[in-house]
C-alpha cells in the first residue's frame, strides 16, 4: 500500500474541488481506487465544518 503525504491528498481534494472527477484525480496522483479521493474529500470537509464551528464557539460568534 502506498502512503500519501499530507500534502499530496490536498492537492488531491483541491484538484477533485475544482471540478475534476474522483478518477481523473486517482489517475493523476496514481491512486488505485477512486473512492480513496471521495473519502479524503469528505474528511477535508468535515475538518473545515468542524474549524468553522469550534472557531466560532469559541469567540462566542
Amino acid at each position: 500500500m502506498t502512503k500519501f503525504s499530507f500534502e499530496d491528498k490536498l492537492r488531491a481534494v483541491n484538484m477533485y474541488l475544482r471540478g475534476y472527477g474522483s478518477n481523473t484525480v486517482a489517475k493523476v496522483y496514481k491512486v488505485k481506487n477512486h473512492s480513496n479521493i471521495l473519502m479524503w474529500v469528505k474528511r477535508y470537509q468535515k475538518r473545515i465544518v468542524v474549524r468553522y464551528k469550534h472557531k466560532y464557539n469559541y469567540f462566542g460568534g
